[in-house]
């Protein structure tokens, strides 16, 4: 990923070591490669300008990269906020929800179907979630026949992407 440097990014790294969110990632230690700081770019990509994307996924990455350094400090902070009101909401799932089952490799797909569903209806009030996550949904949308179809081949192709994400508001719900 190219990183634009701004206050966005910044949230993004101090967001980046949070216990909650390390918990999620099943790594204490932050990436020397920032592999999960474009997790993190990807889940707030989508649910902020979700409705315009278009592939190739790194494309759309650099131009909402581009975009946050024209955020408000108000909106980074309320983004941060929101952020710190998910890992609220995953605390009591086991360690391993975001971990593919097979390769236990870190399932990127889910994560931000799940994160932007999750996210969706308080992103649009402007509010944070109240709400948990339910273990058992996830594991539902996990084993979606078109979820799964919609993760395994083109998967950034736009139509997959908003499939993945209508599955997850669909299975999962929005908090």
């Amino acid at each position: 990923t190219s990183l634009y440097h701004s206050d966005f990014y910044d949230m993004l790294y101090r967001v980046n070591v949070l216990p909650g969110w390390r918990r999620i990632l099943v790594r204490p230690e932050p990436d020397i490669h920032m592999k999960d700081l474009e997790i993190l770019l990807r889940g707030f990509a989508m649910l902020v300008d979700g409705e315009n994307y278009a592939p190739s996924m790194i494309k759309f990455l650099n131009q909402f990269s581009k975009k946050s350094k024209t955020h408000s400090d108000e909106q980074n902070k309320y983004l941060e906020k929101l952020f710190e009101s998910f890992l609220g909401a995953c605390v009591d799932l086991p360690q391993n929800t975001f971990l593919n089952k097979r390769n236990r490799r870190f399932n990127i797909a889910l994560y931000e179907a799940v994160f932007t569903a999750a996210c969706t209806q308080a992103f649009q009030k402007r509010e944070f979630i109240t709400g948990k996550l339910d273990n058992k949904k996830i594991q539902k949308l996990e084993a979606d026949v078109q979820f799964l179809e919609a993760s395994q081949k083109a998967t950034t192709q736009t139509s997959n992407v908003n499939i993945r994400l209508e599955r997850a508001l669909k299975i999962v719900g929005s908090l």
